[in-house]
């Protein structure tokens, strides 16, 4: 049984930053981001994240990743958008921790790029 609807599922996201992720929502409450950018290479990790679901298909996406970097994604899948919230560690910021916001489009795809129009 699925634990969230964005399970088994998989998005592109372009952030406004120029960062840009495939996401794939695995089982047991795990999220796989691949860089999409040519300059990163593939760069590709598998994080344990936090899903919680709000009405009108918002869903909260947080993790931490080995790096000590925080990420929290707020979805409006209905609408198509993310916004990101992140801290990494900055001696020059307020706890030692720097802010970085961005946000951009949010959408399903399927394994072979095309649009996933499935509901949730």
């Amino acid at each position: 049984m699925k634990k969230h609807p964005l399970e088994g599922r998989i998005a592109e996201i372009k952030f406004d930053s120029g960062l840009q992720f495939r996401i794939d929502f695995l089982a047991d409450n795990q999220l796989r981001w691949t860089s999409i950018r040519e300059e990163d290479a593939g760069a590709t990790d598998v994080e344990t994240i936090h899903v919680e679901e709000y009405p009108g298909g918002i869903f909260s996406i947080d993790w931490v990743e080995e790096s000590g970097l925080c990420v929290s994604y707020t979805i409006d899948t209905a609408n198509q958008f993310v916004k990101s919230f992140m801290t990494f560690t900055d001696e020059n910021y307020r706890g030692d921790r720097r802010p970085f916001i961005h946000e951009g489009p949010f959408h399903l795809i399927l394994e072979n790029g095309e649009p996933d129009l499935a509901p949730l």
